[in-house]
């Protein structure tokens, strides 16, 4: 089922679909962004078979409601071994007359609650706890501080600060990717410490982000997300520089088990093993994440949970391997440049699934 699906997604003549195009600030067409809706489809059932996921079972339902024939055929394509998969699928339907609004509705959820969302670090911030430094927390008890990290809400300033003074705990003083140590007073210098989240907090109360999660990487990956989304599992601290290159989808952290034990590794996307691509980290691509080397390292867990690290990386790859990454950031740095105060994704109609649609097959420019 795989192979086939694989394979016809990845017969470009056969999807009645362009690429999308970049309009520039001067009005003209600049290159095309290599995001069709076979492309991103084909990236999403690689990854999510990974997971065990069900993108594959989906993508079939959905192409077999485009035409009756399909449907049929796709019931047949185990028994179908000695044709091409392209004739399994289509038979003697001719692809451009058919209709592929339920696969391009696929895409476009996909597109809107899994990816958008999942460049969208900024989040909700705004909470009615007083604000917190890390220097008025610090000498706080561990236990004490995971007890008010629970009993805090879900957002605000002294949530934040709780969890960045645990993530010192845990994994010591200095960037785990840059080297540089943090700056903990205004008397020493450093980097300021950024509060990452592995998983974006922004998918806080999304429903449709979530039933795409599960979609995606099963029920076991979704219930983690919901229940530790916002707890020390789930956030590191980060020189500001590695921070948005983070959420840019440039890299990500790959959980494996070896001996027992987890063990983190850098991966850039896409993934270049032993090159240096990032002027700024010191790590390459597959050298390990010394995650739990601070005095409390073991208590906290020694390092955030592997299937949060392995999701977060999995959507990333998915993003910029299909290059609906670059469209993301395209709307972003549109959004920035017109001098108009609105979010980036933060407003739902940004979301809105008809825009959606349209850059997906093609049909719409960045504007």
């Amino acid at each position: 089922m795989e192979r086939h699906a694989l394979a016809i997604l990845e017969q470009n003549d056969l999807w009645n679909w362009l690429d999308t195009k970049q309009t520039q600030p001067s009005g003209k067409q600049g290159g095309k962004f290599q995001v069709a809706t076979p492309k991103l489809l084909y990236f999403l059932i690689v990854e999510s078979q990974g997971f065990g996921g069900e993108v594959l079972d989906h993508f079939w339902k959905q192409l077999g409601t485009c035409d009756e024939k399909l449907k049929e055929n796709s019931h047949r394509r185990t028994s179908c071994r000695r044709k091409s998969p392209s004739t399994c699928c289509f038979g003697d339907r001719i692809p451009k007359n058919v209709n592929f609004g339920p696969v391009l509705d696929m895409a476009a959820e996909y597109f809107t609650h899994l990816g958008v969302a999942f460049m969208n670090p900024g989040g909700k911030k705004s909470g009615t706890s007083t604000a917190s430094s890390v220097s008025e927390v610090v000498n706080e008890e561990t236990d004490k501080l995971l007890q008010q990290v629970n009993e805090e809400g879900d957002f605000g300033k002294r949530k934040e600060e709780l969890l960045k003074a645990l993530s010192f705990r845990r994994d010591g003083d200095f960037c785990l990717l840059t080297g540089v140590e943090f700056v903990h007073s205004k008397k020493k210098p450093g980097a300021y410490p950024a509060l990452a989240h592995i998983i974006p907090n922004s998918i806080h109360g999304k429903p449709d982000t979530l039933k795409c999660i599960t979609m995606f990487a099963g029920p076991a990956a979704r219930d983690e997300v919901m229940h530790h989304l916002n707890n020390i599992v789930n956030v590191m601290n980060m020189q500001h520089d590695a921070h948005v290159s983070y959420d840019n989808l440039d890299w990500g952290i790959e959980a494996k088990e070896e001996g027992g034990e987890v063990k983190y590794f850098f991966r850039t996307v896409p993934t270049n093993p032993g090159v240096h691509s990032l002027f700024f980290i010191n790590l390459r691509d597959g050298e390990e994440i010394q995650f739990g080397k601070g005095a409390e390292g073991k208590k906290l867990g020694n390092g955030p949970l592997p299937k949060l690290c392995n999701l977060q990386l999995a959507v990333a790859r998915v993003l910029k391997m299909s290059g609906a990454a670059d469209i993301i950031l395209e709307w972003k740095d549109h959004a920035d440049d017109d001098g108009c105060d609105r979010l980036f994704i933060a407003s739902e109609e940004f979301c809105d699934m008809l825009d959606a649609k349209r850059f997906l097959s093609g049909r719409a420019v960045v504007a």
